[in-house]
């Protein structure tokens, strides 16, 4: 027993011998970290980006690496002369300080400009690029962007061996006054010309494929802008994996450029299967089948069909629309882009049947990078069966109906997945039947915008508001179920079932209706990494007539969600509920999809 005892001690006292060796032999970490010298920031601004704070290890933190982000963060704010000194605790001190002296030196204050040498530019376009206003501090981040800036603005012009050098004048000696002149001297050299273009490493895409997207005529000044642009939209293509462009002469000194085009072709035929849920009380799933390349020329064959399952206990139903697409992307050798397409539609439901198949032309272009506009002429054979408000019932037996439309988008979205600065806004409108032809006689107008504003680089702030109108102009027709306006659901407002919002029938069916409007207000937060939240607010109201618009019709729904980035945008979990004016406190519903709600 007393042996026993023994063992257990000797155990104790070896266990607290290597911790107290553990303990000896743990990391050291910063304690403080103190300024000396005059601070034109904040402690908490000069740190920022050093990694240095106190609680750190002494070994996650490098002295060089604290005086470069300090001396960074001084030049950020026009302190382009300061000297930072770092004193580094040694190992084994009672105390571990980081000692950290600053000599900020005077602010550098923009002044005025001085134009030297060449004058291709003039002075007022020079100035126009110039990233810092007068007054503001002049800083490393802003004179190299003004001077790329210059650079740019030249070789667009074809003068691509352009020199821009730029100097900031001296202080005034003997004055407070901070202000300095920024001196830039330029040479333009000469023009360079586009001699041609030639494409290599295509097997089964013509060459005109590529070339057509380059907009620069043979013998012109060679403008880097459009070939950026076009190198782009050869990517845009979706036929190369990887594309090269070297400019042969422009090394040698020669003037007149041949452009070489290096392209690796990839396998292009697309299969997309996608599915999922609109709601918790709809499903859907989707393939297709797309062929981006016939006959070697990039038209587009587009095969496929999307199918949706309304599993709602009180009203289920079917909608399936499959199709066939043909695109020809340089209409008669233009600009323009012609489609061709050929769709059956299918929806049964308790309250709703249609069926139609037709065919549809159309023809767009895009202006000015940021315009497109559309206009198609469609022709169709339906029926349809709804019921009405009064629990009447509407048939409309086979008949013939064709319609014309247009409208204008306009797109400064970026990035176009997962939106944080830009805008987009659409307008549009269709007619159909009375000269058009048919039996259905009814317009419909069509209005959207989308903006989305960084206030901060992880807060966004997004908003929609959009509006449609559905209308017939002959009471003696009426308007099918699939042309009617529908809200609710996560899309539209969230914190209703899928379509809810608007006229019902006797039993509560929505049954769509001729007026729409819709506003989202978006909070959009960057947690860290990929994971982000939102908090939303979402209003809108359908109507069978203008006069009918009112509050306690309109929904309004709010809640928050998560965010998850990825390549193909980002995964999507929102809760909401409805505090309507009608009905109180609703019960909150889970919507989950890819892509912003807008």
């Amino acid at each position: 027993m007393t042996k026993k005892i023994a063992q257990i001690f000797v155990s104790l006292l070896l266990l607290s011998i290597l911790a107290g060796k553990v303990d000896a032999l743990s990391e050291p970490t910063i304690d403080t970290v103190t300024f000396s010298g005059n601070l034109p920031l904040s402690d908490k601004f000069l740190l920022r980006g050093s990694g240095l704070h106190e609680g750190v290890s002494i070994f996650m933190v490098s002295s060089n690496q604290v005086r470069n982000a300090v001396a960074s963060n001084l030049r950020a704010h026009g302190y382009l002369n300061c000297s930072v000194s770092v004193a580094w605790p040694r190992w084994g001190v009672e105390a571990y300080e980081v000692k950290i002296s600053i000599i900020p030196g005077r602010q550098s204050i923009r002044g005025g400009f001085i134009f030297l040498g060449d004058t291709t530019l003039s002075i007022l376009e020079m100035t126009e690029l110039c990233p810092m206003s007068y007054g503001s501090p002049v800083t490393p981040t802003d004179t190299a962007s003004f001077t790329s800036a210059i650079l740019s603005s030249y070789t667009n012009l074809g003068y691509l061996r352009a020199d821009v050098d730029l100097e900031l004048g001296s202080f005034v000696e003997d004055s407070t006054d901070d202000y300095r002149s920024i001196q830039l001297t330029l040479e333009s050299g000469s023009v360079c010309y586009l001699g041609g273009i030639t494409v290599t490493g295509l097997e089964s895409v013509r060459d005109e494929v590529v070339l057509r997207e380059f907009d620069i005529p043979h013998g012109s000044p060679l403008n880097m802008k459009k070939m950026r642009e076009g190198l782009s939209s050869v990517y845009s293509l979706g036929l190369f994996s990887n594309v090269q462009i070297d400019y042969n002469g422009l090394a040698d000194g020669r003037d007149t450029i041949h452009v070489v085009v290096d392209v690796t072709e990839q396998d292009y035929i697309e299969i997309g299967v996608a599915g999922g849920y609109i709601s918790p009380e709809a499903v859907f799933g989707s393939v297709f089948w797309r062929q981006p390349n016939i006959m070697g020329n990039n038209q587009v064959l587009k095969l496929g069909g999307t199918y949706t399952r309304y599993i709602s206990s009180d009203n289920s139903g079917n909608e399936f629309e499959p199709q066939i697409v043909y695109e020809e992307p340089w209409f008669i050798s233009s600009r323009w882009s012609a489609q061709l397409k050929a769709d059956y539609y299918y929806m049964q439901r308790d309250h709703q049947e249609e069926r139609s198949f037709g065919g549809e032309v159309g023809l767009s272009r895009k202006f000015m990078e940021i315009w497109r506009y559309t206009a198609g002429y469609r022709i169709e054979r339906l029926r349809y069966r709804s019921t009405e408000e009064d629990s009447s019932e509407v048939v409309q037996d086979w008949t013939n109906t064709a319609r014309i439309s247009s409208g204008f988008t306009r797109d400064t979205r970026m990035p176009l997945l997962n939106p944080v600065r830009g805008s987009w806004f659409k307008i549009a409108g269709s007619v159909a039947g009375g000269v058009i032809g048919g039996n259905l006689n009814f317009y419909t107008v069509d209005g959207e915008f989308r903006l989305f504003f960084p206030l901060t680089g992880r807060f966004i702030l997004a908003g929609r508001a959009a509006g449609s109108v559905a209308q017939r102009y002959d009471d003696n027709t009426s308007i099918p179920p699939n042309d009617r306006l529908y809200l609710g659901g996560g899309t539209t407002v969230r914190g209703y079932d899928f379509q809810t919002l608007g006229p019902e029938d006797a039993d509560g069916n929505p049954l769509g209706g001729n007026v729409m409007a819709l506003g989202n207000v978006e909070a959009r937060f960057s947690l860290f990494g990929n994971l982000g939240a939102v908090l939303f607010c979402d209003a809108g109201g359908v109507w069978t007539e203008l006069q009918e618009i009112d509050t306690g019709s309109t929904g309004f729904g709010t809640g928050l969600g998560i965010r998850y980035n990825t390549l193909i945008g980002p995964i999507r979990l929102d809760y909401a509920f409805a505090p309507t004016w009608e009905n109180s406190l609703r019960r909150g519903k889970v919507y989950f999809a890819i892509g912003q709600a807008f």
